[in-house]
């Protein structure tokens, strides 16, 4: 008779590798191939934590404050605020610019008004007429000094894109993962 050789334990290489692993396809002596599967357990035991864990989180309801996405819409929010209260500001600046500069053309015209007053005050050389115009002009001049006419603020209809608009979309390929079972 021919003597067979036995092929040996994969682990300890010591005893002949009697059983083999279905899974791995490996040769264990008995003792190694029960330590094999206790391996395996302890493997097991760590899916079924993270089987626990993914299913935790499926079962908490959605918080706004956690998931990437919100804070992305966060993000987007916050710099929107930021560039509209940027422009805000500039806008501010710009008509105190501008009420300074109306102000200076205002005082101007208060000027000659305050003339022509005093020297028909001091030439005792005015009538209703007069008085009918300065009162006029005064009042002309206080509307203005109160509301401007001559500038205004308006939106600019043509630049929507300042703000850039977000969307949320969901992924194509990823709709068919979910139904083919593989996400």
């Amino acid at each position: 008779m021919a003597a067979t050789s036995k092929a040996q334990c994969a682990k300890c290489e010591k005893n002949s590798g009697i059983l083999t692993c279905d899974g791995c396809l490996v040769k264990f002596c008995r003792r190694c191939f029960n330590d094999h599967r206790q391996d395996l357990s302890k493997e097991l035991d760590n899916v079924v934590y993270e089987h626990d864990m993914v299913k935790q989180q499926l079962e908490t309801p959605n918080e706004n404050d956690c998931h990437n996405l919100f804070k992305q819409i966060d993000k987007w929010k916050k710099d929107s605020i930021d560039k509209i209260n940027q422009l805000a500001d500039q806008c501010r600046t710009d008509v105190v610019k501008l009420l300074d500069k109306n102000k200076d053309r205002l005082m101007d015209r208060f000027l000659k008004i305050t003339n022509r007053v005093r020297k028909g005050t001091d030439d005792e050389d005015y009538d209703e007429r007069d008085l009918s115009k300065w009162i006029n002009d005064l009042k002309e001049l206080k509307d203005e000094l109160i509301e401007s006419s001559n500038f205004r603020v308006e939106e600019d209809k043509q630049q929507s894109s300042w703000i850039q608009k977000i969307t949320v979309h969901e992924d194509f390929r990823d709709q068919l993962k979910a139904k083919d079972g593989n996400l």
